[in-house]
């Protein structure tokens, strides 16, 4: 998780606690579980669905170069 936010470095305070091993996840706090759970839920949303945008403004991207030195060359 890049995201600066308040949120966000709360979610990685709360994966650190749980990954440090002093407490299982049964026996954990429920506002740590749910913002650990949030966090990896949301990290993992976040990179299924900007892969695919970047493979289609590339896509996007290497069409309009290609329109653009197709009208240089007299096309």
């Amino acid at each position: 998780m890049n995201d600066n936010g308040l949120l966000m470095r709360m979610c990685n305070e709360a994966i650190a606690e749980l990954a440090s091993g002093d407490k299982g996840w049964k026996e954990a706090d429920t506002n740590t579980l749910m913002l650990a759970c949030f966090g990896m839920l949301y990290n993992h949303l976040t990179s299924q669905l900007v892969r695919p945008l970047w493979l289609f403004a590339g896509g996007i991207s290497t069409g309009v170069i290609a329109y653009i030195v197709k009208s240089f060359m007299g096309g």
